[in-house]
């Protein structure tokens, strides 16, 4: 976690050296150098990207953003243009943007070919660890023109994960199974955010092995991993589900302690500002499983 503090500390020098330029300047996470000369209509077009721009301040200058973005409750009246995947460049231009901003894995990169090919500059996003969730969250600050504002801001969203880090630090691992989907059924491998927020709460992903981000496993291998806490994210009601799911294999640790979680919608699969939340509340539940293991 120390390589996140000081990854926030270049970004601010990164962010000074900007100062001085007519026009700011950053690297995309495909190592594309974007350069953003106005941010007066900017369209956004991931729901990580458009909750990243109003932590930073940005929302008021965003003009569309995709079908899934739901959050801040502002974001409900901006116009929608639907799934990114089913838009052409020609939709995008015709918003006249100054500024677009996209995830990789949402979007055709045969698209993002054209707006550029076409003088749009475009940010793409693929943030798969907190470090780099805190490096989008300064990037997307500095083409707004907003990070000297906000570069104290994001240090102390980066210092609470290593808070968090320290804090469980030595304490009894946790075996943790994170369910994205139920039919198939389907997790998150050792290389995705989730998996590294189940790390740092003193957990561990029974699927940390997995070489891929997600994949399908089957009933028989969790119950051999045996964890002691089910995570997945979405509502109470799913919360039921989970529950009733599981309840047929009633050998699994986490279904003798009670220990099958939903954390709320969006908060931990979406790579943003809201993963600190979700950290606090899977570090929460992952401590009270703890108590409850036996020896």
């Amino acid at each position: 976690m120390a390589q996140l503090t000081r990854l926030i500390l270049l970004l601010g020098l990164s962010w000074v050296a900007q100062v001085a330029l007519a026009t700011p300047c950053v690297q995309d996470d495909l190592n594309q150098t974007v350069c953003a000369k106005r941010t007066q209509r900017v369209l956004v077009l991931a729901p990580h990207l458009t909750e990243i721009v109003d932590f930073v301040g940005g929302l008021g200058r965003v003009v569309a953003v995709d079908g899934s973005s739901n959050f801040p409750e502002s974001v409900k009246t901006l116009p929608k243009l639907g799934n990114p995947w089913m838009l052409g460049a020609e939709t995008i231009l015709a918003q006249k943007p100054d500024l677009v901003l996209v995830w990789q894995s949402g979007i055709s990169m045969d698209v993002v070919a054209q707006l550029r090919k076409a003088g749009l500059p475009v940010f793409v996003s693929e943030p798969k660890s907190i470090e780099q969730v805190a490096s989008t969250m300064q990037r997307v600050a500095t083409l707004f023109g907003t990070g000297a504002a906000n570069q104290a801001t994001i240090n102390e969203w980066a210092k609470q994960f290593e808070t968090l880090r320290t804090e469980h630090a030595g304490r009894t691992k946790v075996p943790v199974f994170y369910q994205v989907w139920n039919q198939p059924l389907m997790t998150l491998g050792g290389q995705h955010v989730v998996s590294e927020v189940i790390e740092l709460c003193g957990g561990q992903n029974v699927f940390a092995d997995l070489p891929s981000l997600a994949a399908q496993v089957s009933v028989e291998g969790v119950l051999k991993r045996n964890p002691a806490v089910l995570l997945n994210s979405g509502s109470l009601t799913d919360n039921q589900q989970l529950v009733n799911q599981w309840a047929a294999w009633p050998q699994l640790r986490a279904v003798q302690n009670g220990r099958m979680h939903t954390v709320p919608d969006d908060i931990l699969v979406r790579n943003g500002p809201r993963l600190l939340q979700a950290a606090k509340l899977v570090c929460a539940h992952i401590d009270k499983a703890r108590s409850a293991l036996r020896p």
